[in-house]
């Protein structure tokens, strides 16, 4: 018979409330400007709540959590419907394409070092005749 669960069972997301909702709003490129406009509230509001210095009442809360995508236990303990970040595929792009750049980087030095050589061994040769 399986055993009853409750939200607490889980592993929680040991981050602050503020923290939480910081990385919601930045996991869907949201501006805190963005953000304040879209629940009525002034910017500074919203980063007294970002940096824990003040935290929103229930009925912001839950619109928050919509606004964000994630659940309203997940902004207040850190269990439940954490944000689904679009950000990270577009970050993997961006470094797989520095790191491609990076090899074409470095067969180009590879064929200025190898064109380089010659060039010595061709000076070297000249010298010793």
């Amino acid at each position: 018979m399986p055993q009853d669960t409750d939200i607490f069972d889980s592993n929680p997301d040991n981050d602050t409330l503020g923290g939480r909702l910081w990385r919601a709003r930045e996991a869907i490129a949201m501006s805190e400007t963005a953000l304040a406009k879209a629940l009525g509230l002034k910017k500074e509001t919203l980063r007294a709540w970002e940096s824990d210095r003040s935290e929103p009442r229930a009925n912001k809360l839950v619109t928050l959590a919509g606004l964000l995508n994630v659940s309203p236990t997940w902004l207040l303990y850190g269990v439940g419907d954490a944000p689904q970040s679009e950000t990270i595929a577009s970050e993997l792009s961006i470094l797989r394409s520095q790191l491609q750049r990076i090899r074409d980087l470095r067969e180009q030095t590879d064929a200025a070092i190898a064109n380089m050589e010659k060039a010595i061994d061709k000076i070297a040769k000249h010298e010793g005749a």
